[in-house]
């Protein structure tokens, strides 16, 4: 197990050839504080146990990606791949942004509303991460993130690897305004140089529960090197 506070003092690349990030907002994953209207909460633990990733601890996680290491992250922690990163080498810094965004905060204000259901997921085929998959599954889901992807520039690459259907996307539970989901990526694959990222819109492992979505996080696991 890799905590937030050890990214800085490790070697990754050394160490590692796949990190999963779980279920966990950004912020704290960041700084091990949770932020609300813009300020930010310690919890009730002992600080030494609360130490977030930090300034430091993201320059080797990218530096990790960059040497050719695989991220793999579903839930709120894939937010902390959207924007601006860098990768720094030497003297030099890299700015670039991953060709992604979680719609999920613009579709909550427009009324989408899942509080942990089962819906519909179409994979594509021919693909090593939909691997022994059917056509469409049911995941967990609670209504983020729900990606867009963009044309990837110089050195990068993406694929949307399965994508929630235009109608008739709850299985079970409850939802409100699951339309704005339809059509949308549910799961997406990027390259950046020789890393590469695997990012879930839903829960692959929910609870041990979600049988059905396991092998996508399996195949993510064992991903080798896609052109």
């Amino acid at each position: 197990v890799l905590h937030p506070g050890d990214f800085a003092k490790s070697d990754l690349a050394g160490k590692f050839d796949v990190i999963l990030f779980p279920d966990t907002d950004k912020d704290i994953l960041m700084t091990g504080k949770r932020k609300s209207s813009g300020n930010y909460y310690m919890g009730s633990y002992h600080p030494d146990y609360v130490k977030g990733i930090g300034k430091e601890g993201m320059e080797k996680l990218m530096a990790f990606s960059d040497g050719g290491g695989s991220i793999i992250s579903w839930g709120q922690s894939a937010r902390l791949f959207e924007g601006m990163l860098k990768i720094k080498k030497g003297d030099v810094e890299e700015e670039f942004s991953l060709p992604f965004r979680d719609l999920s905060p613009d579709l909550a204000k427009g009324g989408l509303y899942v509080p942990g259901s089962l819906v519909k997921v179409k994979l594509i085929e021919d693909h090593p991460l939909t691997l022994g998959m059917p056509s469409s599954i049911g995941v967990f889901s609670r209504g983020r993130p729900v990606f867009t992807t963009s044309v990837p520039k110089f050195d990068m690459d993406r694929r949307v690897i399965g994508k929630y259907p235009e109608k008739d996307i709850l299985m079970s539970g409850y939802a409100a305004g699951e339309e704005k989901m339809g059509n949308r990526a549910a799961m997406i694959w990027m390259k950046k140089g020789q890393g590469q990222y695997v990012l879930f819109g839903f829960g692959p492992q929910f609870r041990t529960s979600t049988q059905a979505s396991y092998k996508l996080l399996f195949n993510a696991i064992l991903l080798e090197q896609v052109d």
